[in-house]
């Protein structure tokens, strides 16, 4: 096994508040026990061979890092939590980056001196909920899956069952603390929101409230300031419709979708208050899963309006509703009622869905009005129909409520743009077996082009629909090595040329860059 140790950091960067990592990073080379798993991703499609990682131990050696890749003339790639749905990290005969050792959620004070809460890029969703709401009472308004890591997750803008009612993550966010290559000289650069408006700070900060992950620099921090506190209890309710019963009375389908995009279409602006506190998940899972499930949180005392939206949900159908459980399971739970009240922070352990390390293949869309005829037909027709020899039981589309505090906001203040949309779709299919691999990207690609065929089978901006999320990641939307690939347009549309600026001035020499990444402008 190979395995080389460096010393300890020397120095604090100027500028960057808090201590930095006391330990110094070390190389994982191929042969190590370790090698394997720190270049796999969670999802289990890709897997690369590096020249070796590099597990980054505090800022100094984050810099030194870098530019060791550099001078070896290796291509860098960033690695947080490993959850990328794409291949993006995968480097072979490169130098991954490995932030998984920084983990640390602290109070701290940003260069100007003002209070913040600090992240480091390794840290995950759980040691960020643990650890603000433990020591501090607050919390970030971010993703459920425990392990989701934050350096990617914030730089793509972040959402979770609190951004209704207080906003993405992003929206919090004061200053990032990232290791550039501008000019070809490798530093710790901190970029903050009040940086003067014309400095080259002020852009790479708007690059990273949105502008995604792998393309501006290494985040060795985020701070954010003015958090939230979580509500002290919420309730969660978990009911299903049988496909058993739904292929009875397709009617009752089409209905519970309309129910479902119109209600949100309703109380899903800016100025909702009634239902801010509202979150819910449709999962129109594949016939042969079984159910049709709505998960819900609601974040008050009072369970009127929870049950309200519960009884609009149903309204107009024939199959009735059974109680499920929160876990992936899906097991009938113990409990009489359709609602359970439970402390907000267990609430958020119950509800983590990251499940087992499986291959999957993922794609996105934001809407921003109720369902169309279209996209209902078409949900129907492929979510009931079968292909020989292929387990789809864990496919599905997964429909999430969105807006409220997310569109207060102006399309061009944060780099993530979307901000008049109702709902957030994702589009999901796992399996193990490598062979079938063909059969599922098929599957989800006719899917998804046939919701979508009114705009070319995809997500178009600014009509009922409003591109695609960057954090998750989808190649079929183009490429960067293409002249004009869709997802630009889709993940970032008229925000993508400010970012090629970011990109222009802090990049020059594209170090960063994957598949999917920022391009300099031409």
């Amino acid at each position: 096994m190979g395995v080389g140790t460096a010393g300890p950091a020397a120095a604090e960067s100027a500028g960057a508040p808090g201590a930095p990592g006391v330990l110094g990073g070390q190389s994982v080379l191929p042969g190590d026990p370790r090698f394997q798993t720190l270049s796999q991703g969670f999802n289990q499609r890709w897997s690369s061979r590096p020249a070796y990682i590099r597990l980054v131990g505090s800022d100094a050696d984050a810099v030194a890092g870098l530019k060791t890749a550099l001078d070896k003339g290796l291509r860098p790639t960033i690695r947080g939590g490993g959850h990328c749905y794409e291949g993006f990290v995968d480097n072979d005969g490169g130098a991954i980056l490995d932030l998984s050792t920084l983990r640390g959620v602290r109070a701290a004070r940003d260069k100007f001196g003002a209070p913040t809460y600090c992240v480091e890029g390794g840290a995950t969703n759980w040691d960020v909920y643990t650890s603000l709401f433990r020591t501090y009472g607050v919390t970030l308004p971010a993703g459920s899956c425990y392990s989701v890591g934050a350096g990617g997750h914030v730089s793509g803008g972040g959402y979770g069952l609190l951004s209704r009612r207080d906003g993405l993550t992003v929206d919090h966010l004061v200053q990032v603390d990232v290791v550039t290559v501008r000019g070809g000289t490798v530093e710790l650069t901190t970029a903050h929101r009040d940086d003067p408006v014309t400095s080259p700070e002020s852009d790479l900060f708007w690059a990273h409230t949105g502008g995604g992950g792998g393309n501006f620099g290494v985040v060795l921090r985020y701070h954010f300031a003015r958090l939230p506190k979580p509500p002290p209890r919420v309730w969660l309710s978990s009911v299903a419709w049988s496909w058993a019963d739904l292929l009875k009375h397709p009617e009752d389908f089409r209905r519970l979708v309309e129910n479902f995009g119109s209600f949100f279409a309703e109380h899903s602006g800016p100025k909702e208050t009634v239902y801010r506190g509202l979150f819910a998940i449709l999962k129109l899972t594949h016939r042969t899963n079984g159910n049709v499930v709505l998960l819900s949180q609601w974040d008050e005392d009072d369970p009127a309006p929870l049950e309200e939206f519960l009884a609009a949900m149903e309204a107009g159908l024939t199959s009735r509703a059974v109680v499920q459980s929160y876990a992936a399971g899906g097991v009938l739970l113990p409990y009489p009622d359709k609602r359970r009240q439970m402390p907000w922070f267990q609430a958020t352990m119950t509800l983590n869905p990251s499940g087992a390390n499986q291959r999957g293949k993922y794609k996105s869309a934001y809407h921003r009005r109720r369902f169309t005829p279209t996209h209902i037909d078409a949900f129907w027709e492929w979510l009931t129909k079968t292909v020989p020899g292929v387990d789809l039981t864990q496919t599905l589309v997964q429909i999430d409520s969105y807006g409220c505090r997310i569109n207060e906001h102006q399309p061009a203040e944060a780099a993530i743009p979307q901000r008049d949309s109702v709902m957030k779709l994702q589009y999901q299919t796992y399996w193990t077996d490598p062979a079938q691999d063909a059969a599922h990207l098929a599957y989800l690609g006719g899917l998804y082009q046939a919701v979508y065929m009114a705009t070319n089978g995809i997500p178009e901006i600014d009509t009922d629909t409003d591109g695609a999320y960057v954090n998750y990641p989808d190649v079929d939307l183009g490429t960067a090595d293409q002249k004009h690939p869709a997802y630009q347009r889709l993940y970032y549309k008229q925000n993508y040329a400010r970012l090629q600026r970011v990109k222009k001035t802090w990049d020059d020499g594209n170090v960063f860059h994957h598949a999917q990444s920022i391009t300099l402008p031409s």
